[in-house]
């Protein structure tokens, strides 16, 4: 999974002025007046239809009646699924051949284990969307984190639509616990990504990887400092530089909150900061919370609520971390969540589980991506805290796995961990020593991290193993495999340095982000997300220059080129391999799809600034990020792995088998599964 990736817009605009609303009231009153009274007038003179409508109302309750007391499906087994995300057949096999994951090898020898095709690409939104529905990016909608309107070259994220003040459902096709609440089948989905807002299912799910922060971002933290910078700019965050004195008055940011005829603005909550006379901590205090925070400690969850205007209030919770009083004071403040007990948007299915999780569990991030990965990309946070950090969410996880658990009688449950994945993203610098970070002298618990989070994920699974019975099924899975990230790949540069991208300034040595330097009616091809590629199409793009007949030469031209692209510093080549819209996507939806996708070798990937559609000076550089670990290359690669206490039967299994494996576990025939046209098919 990649975590918090930039969000290329400006948020979300949530909240209205109130005499913009009282005018929309107003005439909304004018125009049911009028209504109402044409109706009334046409029933007096109509009396039948009285009679008609009456009927329609009593069928239409009758058959209410009916699919509310429909009968629960018969069905009484338990199918538990993990997903693990990230977890590396290169990583899992030698440590099960040494002993070190029991559990791992005990479901092999119960039953299977396999290698399993991850999706292409192999990005964990794209994955999971296709675990999930059994179905390719061009059915199921979702083919990269970051898409283009062709039309205006506008760049968004592709994990949340929010659109006229609600959420719009991502994927655009039916999912595995879809089938299963139809048939009535009892069914709980915890955090599986892609699931905002969540899908009415029979039974319980919470969303997870695509809940925006309350900015609506993917997650934007804030830090506040005494200590004066040189930095030009700051991903995946806010700094606030503020004068060191006995009492610190800041603010922190909430949502946007629209205005007639004037630009939207963030409502802001006043903070104050007290540093200690024995500088060991400082306290702080906003909206009648005073507290106490120690230097290198993380606060408990604050409560906080932002005024929209008309009563409304936003309620988030947020958690603090003190780097340092000493000689400056250093404040990190995490992303603002919704509040799980009053969210702003559904974030749970029924509205008031998200609630019943905080009485069973406690408070927990809500946002899709919790752990904060660009605080420590930028320096803003440690490794330590970041590793109580990501604790902090894998007990989250593990507490609601428990508790649905306890009360699993039948049924599909599905509990999704992130932590493997993020501990391989941020800490693999540790154990490639070819690295451009890596530390011969760094502490051993760094070294060691990625293989304990393994043994921690072989525990968990050790745990649910002990609580289902031989005729239950139990499928433990990795969307895609990991690998390390050594250099960074500029597509735009390298488009450009080829003849096939130019800038408004031919002069220029670099090109900015969300491709607005780009001269469109010099341009065949730009680059977008992690490596995806679009063609300038003259009809489809809205300074489109590339005919449709030229298209299918200028894909294969550049395709031989980036294959023959070689890296001087290692001598070795770049990409594995490129994929056409044709070997990748089929269906409804592929027209939107990337004309090319680059499958990068292992050691390369799609940098940042190519995410953003920018043009930076050089078309490759050492990656310097703490980001050192990667699934962003070619498929083939990188595949996941699949762990069930049934023997598996099909060759080469894929991440698209599991829907139609378990739609065959409660019942489907072969026949059926046909018509449905999944991608995959059963395991066994």
């Amino acid at each position: 999974m990649n975590y918090a990736y930039i969000d290329p817009g400006t948020g979300m605009t949530i909240a209205s002025s109130l005499g913009w609303l009282i005018a929309i009231f107003a005439a909304l009153a004018g125009l049911f007046a009028v209504f109402f009274k044409r109706i009334f007038n046409f029933f007096k003179n109509n009396k039948k239809f009285i009679f008609i409508i009456a009927a329609v109302i009593v069928i239409a309750l009758i058959v209410a009646g009916v699919l509310m007391n429909k009968k629960e499906s018969d069905f009484d087994k338990k199918i538990v699924i993990l997903g693990f995300d990230g977890l590396s057949p290169n990583i899992i096999e030698p440590m099960m051949r040494d002993g070190e994951l029991p559990n791992f090898s005990s479901l092999k020898k119960q039953g299977s284990y396999h290698r399993i095709a991850t999706t292409n690409p192999s990005q964990s939104p794209v994955a999971w969307a296709g675990f999930s529905t059994g179905r390719n990016p061009g059915e199921h909608g979702v083919f990269d984190f970051i898409v283009r309107d062709p039309r205006t070259y506008k760049l968004t994220l592709s994990l949340s639509n929010i659109k006229g003040g609600k959420p719009k459902k991502v994927v655009k096709t039916s999912s595995f616990w879809d089938y299963t609440s139809k048939d009535r089948i009892p069914t709980v989905i915890i955090g599986c990504p892609v699931t905002f807002p969540p899908d009415k299912v029979y039974g319980r799910m919470i969303s997870g990887m695509g809940v925006p922060d309350i900015l609506g971002t993917e997650g934007t933290f804030s830090f506040f400092t005494t200590q004066k910078e040189d930095k030009e700019k700051e991903i995946g965050g806010m700094v606030f530089h503020i004068r060191n004195s006995p009492t610190i008055v800041s603010h922190l940011l909430g949502p946007k909150k629209a205005k007639v005829r004037a630009e939207a603005e963030n409502v802001k909550v006043p903070f104050s900061i007290k540093p200690q006379n024995d500088r060991q901590g400082i306290e702080i205090e906003f909206q009648n919370q005073t507290f106490f925070l120690e230097a290198g400690k993380w606060s408990d969850w604050k409560n906080i609520s932002f005024d929209l205007g008309m009563g409304r209030k936003l309620a988030g919770i947020l958690r603090f971390y003190l780097v340092e009083v000493d000689p400056e004071i250093k404040l990190y403040t995490s992303p603002i969540n919704f509040d799980p007990r009053d969210p702003f948007f559904p974030i749970s299915y029924p509205e008031e589980y998200a609630g019943e999780l905080v009485t069973a569990v406690g408070l927990f991030h809500t946002q899709g991506m919790p752990m904060d990965t660009w605080a420590v990309n930028e320096g803003r946070l440690a490794e330590d805290p970041h590793i109580e950090q990501i604790k902090e969410v894998f007990r989250e996880k593990k507490a609601m796995l428990d508790y649905e658990l306890g009360r699993l009688e039948k049924g599909v449950l599905l509990c999704y961990f992130e932590s493997s994945d993020v501990i391989q993203h941020m800490f693999w610098r540790y154990t490639d020593q070819n690295h451009p970070l890596y530390e011969a002298d760094a502490k051993e618990e760094y070294k060691q991290l990625i293989y304990e989070w393994y043994k921690r994920m072989d525990t968990v699974l050790g745990e649910v193993m002990e609580t289902v019975g031989e005729d239950d099924i139990i499928i433990a899975l990795s969307d895609h495999g990991f690998d390390t990230f050594r250099r960074a790949v500029h597509i735009n540069t390298w488009l450009r340095e080829n003849g096939y991208l130019e800038l408004k300034d031919p002069y220029a040595e670099s090109g900015s982000e969300l491709l607005s330097d780009i001269d469109w009616t010099q341009t065949k091809a730009y680059a977008i997300g992690f490596g995806a590629i679009y063609l300038n199409m003259k009809g489809r793009e809205g300074d489109g220059i590339v005919k449709p007949d030229e298209a299918e030469k200028l894909k294969a031209e550049i395709a031989e080129k980036l294959k023959d692209w070689v890296d001087p510093k290692y001598n070795a080549k770049v990409v594995s391999e490129v994929y056409s819209r044709d070997d990748m996507f089929s269906g409804k939806y592929e027209k939107d799809t990337p004309d090319l996708y680059i499958g990068f070798n292992i050691g390369y990937r799609a940098s940042w600034q190519t995410a953003l559609g920018a043009v930076p000076e050089a078309s490759i550089e050492d990656n310097l990020k703490k980001w050192s670990g990667s699934h962003l290359i070619d498929p083939k690669l990188i595949p996941g792995v699949v762990f069930t206490n049934r023997k598996v039967t099909k060759k080469d299994p894929s991440l698209y088998d599991i829907t139609p494996t378990v739609l065959k576990i409660i019942g489907y025939d072969y026949s059926t599964l046909e018509k449905l046209n999944f991608d995959g098919a059963p395991l066994f």
